[in-house]
């Protein structure tokens, strides 16, 4: 309940008529169909798209994504040499378009960014972070080395991690001992 009193003072709504409830029962009617309809037509794309292998799923899902209206970018295939060489251009392009804007006197970091998003489509930072990513070493990632399906690890290692910092001979006997029999 509100407490406005424009609200509370307004005048009830009118009653509606016989024929505006039927038209409302109709149309709920309708929308519970419409909506059942839709359901069924989205668990038959389902089993449909279940039943495709990987390459038929993937087409399927484009020709749908191209119906909604969205543009599909087919990637050019040309020669090595060719895409490096015109890559190598887009690169002296960027970098003449930078020298250009510092010798106007309007190089800034976004200005910067903006050229080589609009001669790249990436900017240098962003090169940058996908260079150098970690390579997954597998089952070797950890310390020591792994041969003959056996992990050897030195025992340096082994007393870092284990935290003994004494490096005593224990279990071995000691010289002191010996000496007083």
């Amino acid at each position: 309940m509100s407490s406005k009193i424009a609200k509370i003072t307004a005048k009830a709504p009118k009653p509606r008529s016989k024929e505006e409830r039927k038209e409302d029962k109709a149309d709920r009617q309708n929308d519970r169909e419409l909506k059942d309809l839709l359901e069924g037509k989205v668990m038959i794309e389902k089993l449909h798209e279940s039943q495709l292998s990987g390459k038929e799923r993937h087409k399927y899902n484009t020709e749908k994504l191209k119906r909604l209206g969205m543009k599909v970018y087919k990637k050019e295939k040309m020669p090595a040499n060719m895409y490096f060489a015109s890559q190598r251009n887009r690169e002296e392009r960027a970098q003449k378009a930078i020298k250009d804007a510092n010798d106007r006197g309007v190089l800034t970091a976004s200005v910067k960014r903006e050229l080589e998003r609009a001669h790249l489509g990436r900017t240098s930072s962003e090169a940058n972070k996908h260079k150098f990513k970690p390579k997954d070493r597998g089952p070797n990632a950890g310390p020591g080395k792994f041969k003959d399906g056996v992990l050897h690890i030195s025992k340096s290692h082994i007393d870092r991690v284990g935290g003994s910092k004494s490096h005593s001979r224990v279990g071995k006997g000691s010289k002191s001992r010996k000496s007083r029999r």
